[in-house]
């Protein structure tokens, strides 16, 4: 930007725009109308004699503009928005691990443990996956608590089926069975947390399986 010449009064206009792909923040120097934007009016001294300080300070507050603005147009999720955004990844979850578990209380039963280990050590895979999916929806504040508490026992559900499925593949049904027992517990703790949500695919039923 070129200097002004003394006795010359400069504007420095700064203006917050929308240009469709983001907010920018435009200064335009120069006589200007005070319209649409904040006029700085310098003295009769150069430009370069300016507060720099203040100007800076004033333009990275106007920056943070943009950032207000985007805050303000978000709402915050609600509790059936929520819902609806994790009940298709249970859902999903539970219709790949019915088809890896099935059957496999008759392999137990039988004394196939280590086929039977391995289709445990992969439900846990699945599951692993869609929780994951699942903590990184938004939560509703009012709810957050009780979500986070919620996702760490389908954590620890997950941490189950792995260690029962390691349990089986190294002949120790006894140790299985009582692993499973922790699970069935943990599981229960889990659709208590959050049984004011009324979920349907995020409910939980190992007993199908075990």
């Amino acid at each position: 930007m070129k200097q002004s010449s003394l006795g010359t009064r400069v504007f420095l206009r700064l203006r917050v725009e929308n240009r469709g792909t983001g907010w920018a923040l435009r200064v335009i120097a120069g006589p200007a109308k005070r319209t649409g934007g904040i006029d700085l009016v310098g003295s009769s001294a150069k430009l370069s004699r300016l507060p720099v300080l203040g100007l800076a300070l004033l333009v990275g507050l106007l920056a943070a503009v943009p950032v207000a603005l985007a805050a303000e147009g978000e709402s915050e999720i609600t509790r059936p928005e929520y819902i609806s955004k994790v009940e298709p990844i249970c859902g999903a979850s539970t219709k790949s691990n019915s088809s890896i578990l099935k059957g496999v209380k008759e392999q137990v039963k039988q004394g196939k443990l280590v086929p039977a280990g391995k289709r445990f050590i992969r439900a846990s895979g699945v599951l692993d996956h869609s929780t994951g999916q699942i903590a990184k929806v938004p939560q509703p504040a009012a709810d957050e608590a009780k979500l986070t508490k919620w996702i760490g026992y389908l954590e620890h559900e997950g941490e189950y089926l792995e260690r029962i499925g390691k349990s089986l593949k190294s002949g120790d049904k006894y140790k299985a069975q009582k692993l499973a027992v922790k699970l069935n517990k943990n599981n229960n703790q889990a659709n208590n947390t959050v049984i004011s949500f009324g979920f349907k695919e995020c409910r939980i039923d190992s007993s199908r399986f075990i």
